[in-house]
């Protein structure tokens, strides 16, 4: 039980990496600073900043509004590579 739940945080974590990257990735594409998006989704400019280097944990909902805000679906945002 212990080794599975070790493998699930790796996942998770995985899944974070991958997040942050991407969020980073269409933030800089579109040429917006962390406050800028901050200030389109209604968060704070360190929450950008912690998911941008895999701190924390977001909601669907973040995540929803992120994606709305970056003009990129919830797919582009978990997508790996």
């Amino acid at each position: 039980m212990h080794a599975q739940r070790e493998s699930l945080d790796e996942e998770i974590e995985k899944i974070k990496r991958v997040l942050s990257g991407n969020i980073k990735h269409y933030r800089k594409l579109r040429r917006i600073s962390q406050q800028a998006l901050a200030n389109m989704c209604g968060l704070h400019r360190t929450y950008i900043s912690d998911l941008e280097n895999a701190k924390c944990n977001p909601t669907l909902s973040v995540l929803m509004v992120m994606a709305n805000c970056l003009g990129v679906s919830l797919e582009d945002l978990l997508k790996e590579g």
